[in-house]
């Protein structure tokens, strides 16, 4: 889901990468910006592919072309996240992705690596479900398989909001760039509400013991 206070950086991020439209090196950039986000969640990549996904829908960039950058950099940076969290995971000091560590945790107890996957859409919840299936030794085949389909998914949703905000508003491409990324927020809002609501219950609950070998 869209982090609100992020859309103003990936503005100035689209503003750069406008000049790179027709360029092959956009797809470069947008693989670094989307493979960096998986491991250093400051890095606006939901908004940026939203964007340039609703100005695929008159023109440039190829939306193929997009949609597999946006993949292999998904896979790419879970797995920087999941080498992290195997390493130095209990190092992790961030107030907010402490927090989604923690969720995390309580996740893949629940569900295992299937958690990696409604992760994939929260704020924050990419990282720190990579980086807590490393620490928590969850196997690298299972981790592939549900990271893999975490990337696919996501990218389906965010080019699948750019090319609904493209087709809408198809003879401004900016202002349909501007409609996917609010869509996007309303939708990661109102999810956000659910999820508060769904905690609430959830904390009272007991939690199964996270078992590794159990995963494989």
């Amino acid at each position: 889901m869209i982090r609100t206070v992020e859309v103003r950086e990936a503005r100035e991020l689209l503003d750069h990468l406008l000049p790179l439209i027709a360029s092959p090196w956009l797809y470069v950039v947008v693989f670094a910006i989307v493979a960096i986000d998986g491991f250093i969640p400051a890095m606006p990549s939901d908004p940026v592919v939203i964007g340039l996904a609703a100005l695929s829908a008159s023109g440039p960039p190829d939306v193929v072309m997009l949609a597999a950058v946006v993949i292999t950099g998904g896979l790419a940076g879970d797995r920087v996240a999941y080498l992290l969290g195997r390493t130095a995971g209990h190092r992790v000091r961030n107030p907010k992705l402490v927090m989604a560590k923690q969720k995390a945790e309580r996740a893949l107890r629940r569900h295992g690596g299937g958690a990696i996957l409604v992760g994939r859409f929260l704020p924050y919840g990419r990282t720190a479900t990579a980086m807590t299936a490393g620490s928590a030794g969850l196997p690298p085949s299972r981790f592939t398989l549900h990271t893999t389909l975490a990337a696919v998914a996501w990218a389906t949703y965010a080019i699948g909001l750019g090319r609904l905000g493209g087709e809408t508003f198809a003879r401004s491409p900016l202002l349909g760039a501007a409609f996917g990324i609010a869509l996007g927020m309303v939708i990661g809002g109102a999810y956000t509400l659910v999820e508060r609501r769904r905690a609430k219950t959830a904390a009272e609950e007991p939690e199964p013991e996270l078992v590794a070998s159990g995963r494989r």
